[in-house]
């Protein structure tokens, strides 16, 4: 198996507090009762920001705690990732985006951001802070005035649940038609968090919601992987009417997507505790820290149950991150909302949902100007930031020199596919002469390459691409 020299995609935390209060907080280490935020360090800040430059990282998702706390100084992170060719996001809680933060943002071409809101007015507020709804949805449409495009983040909780459905429709009345939608995952050691589990009962209604807003026209995104077991635990006789809720993802964390913690300490996951041998300082020792990573993506770390089910394909085991808090402590093993192993039979519709006709092919293509190339030597990374989504062919591609100007003949259909696929080229619908021509030493590297426990009982040349954050693919 193969490993990348650096991730993909890198959530950077520029800082660990926060001026939200949430009890149900992701972030492992604000769980903690003897949790002390600690100074920002300007000087380390841009000291990884350089390194994650120079290693190659493609996008960057500036976060924390709250990272609008840091003040000027994001300002000047953005402008160093910007001028790099990075794509910039922020994941925000927007209580701080005012309508002059807003613009600068724009000016500093920051591309997205990742809102969190966690219901509608006084339930948002008792969530995470009094007035923090007002603040939030001032920061929501302020983005949005300056042309950012905003993703509002859902966290699914027990106490909240209930009111996904009424800041779903508020969305939608006010313009947003995409939020992402996230089942509560407990942080292992931290107090309290049991009372925010779902339980069958919420799991259903989190189903059925999701299906109602998005017959309303809203597009539903989720930030962590939900394996075809999970609905089928929960809905034993519905499950089949709730197909469209689930995207055939897996998690990406120690494979294409990675975090520095304020530290500076590599780890796989935003939603773990800095866990030493699956990580390490960025600064001292860079591919050892990442390769210790890609170690949380390894299928030994998954349960039997789940190297036997027929669905392994749709969910890559789940999620790792929930195993610490279902084994104290432990990565390896059983995840908290699982069900059992799907047989061939079962697994099917779900699989089925994955495979799609292959793209309206065309003889002449235009390279995407946003898409970025990253050499492993035993492949090249072609990435859409815009999109997420990624493909790695073969080395021979990085022997050519392509022109992303002029326009480009592909000899292969597979590749032409692929690439339009993940919007890394469009179709020219006339002939012209002066083209560049792809030609077909190059292939689209099989599957097992890069994640060998999602090809299992697969033709591996069906698995072409995937999501770079969340794992969602398609096959042809």
């Amino acid at each position: 198996m193969f490993t990348t020299t650096a991730p993909i995609i890198q959530q950077h935390e520029l800082t660990s507090r926060c001026n939200n209060h949430c009890t149900f907080c992701y972030n492992p280490e604000r769980c903690i009762e003897a949790f002390i935020p600690r100074t920002t360090d300007r000087n380390r800040n841009l000291e990884v920001v350089q390194i994650s430059v120079e290693r190659g990282v493609m996008a960057v998702c500036l976060t924390g705690g709250e990272p609008l706390l840091v003040g000027n100084h994001l300002f000047e992170v953005l402008k160093i990732y910007r001028d790099a060719g990075c794509y910039t996001s922020i994941n925000s809680n927007g209580r701080l985006i005012t309508s002059v933060i807003a613009e600068r943002l724009a000016q500093a071409e920051l591309r997205t951001a990742l809102i969190s809101i966690h219901g509608l007015d006084d339930l948002h507020d008792l969530m995470v802070g009094d007035t923090a709804f007002k603040e939030t949805w001032r920061g929501i449409q302020n983005l949005r005035d300056q042309g950012i495009a905003v993703t509002p983040n859902f966290v699914a909780t027990a106490k909240n649940v209930h009111g996904l459905m009424e800041i779903g429709l508020r969305l939608l009345q006010s313009g947003i038609a995409s939020m992402a939608v996230t089942p509560f995952l407990p942080s292992w050691g931290a107090k309290g968090h049991e009372q925010f589990v779902l339980e069958s009962q919420h799991y259903r209604d989190y189903f059925a919601v999701i299906k109602r807003l998005q017959q309303e026209g809203m597009q539903i995104d989720s930030t962590l992987p939900i394996p075809p077991c999970v609905l089928m635990k929960h809905c034993p006789e519905s499950w089949e009417r709730y197909l469209s809720v689930l995207s055939p993802r897996v998690c990406m964390a120690g494979r294409s997507f990675g975090v520095v913690s304020p530290d500076g300490l590599f780890r796989a996951c935003i939603q773990a505790p800095y866990l030493e041998f699956f990580g390490g300082s960025v600064f001292d020792q860079y591919e050892q820290s990442w390769k210790q990573a890609n170690v949380w993506a390894e299928s030994k770390m998954l349960l039997d149950d789940c190297l036997a089910c027929a669905a392994l394909t749709i969910c890559g085991g789940g999620c790792r991150t929930s195993s610490l808090w279902e084994n104290k402590g432990s990565v390896a093993g059983k995840t908290m909302y699982m069900g059992e192993p799907l047989t061939e039979r079962e697994a099917k519709p779900f699989i089925d949902r994955t495979v799609v006709p292959s793209p309206r092919l065309s003889p002449i293509y235009q390279w995407n100007s946003e898409v970025r190339l990253r050499d492993e030597g035993w492949g090249m990374i072609v990435f859409n930031p815009c999109n997420q989504s990624f493909t790695i062919l073969s080395s021979e591609f990085g022997k050519m020199r392509f022109d992303h100007d002029q326009p480009l003949k592909i000899a292969s259909d597979k590749i032409a596919s692929v690439l339009l696929a993940i919007g890394a080229v469009r179709r020219v619908d006339e002939d012209l002469d002066d083209v560049q021509l792809l030609d077909d030493s190059v292939i689209v590297l099989p599957g097992d390459h890069f994640l060998p426990r999602l090809t299992k009982g697969l033709d591996p040349s069906l698995v072409h691409c995937l999501r770079a954050d969340t794992g969602e693919r398609y096959f042809f």
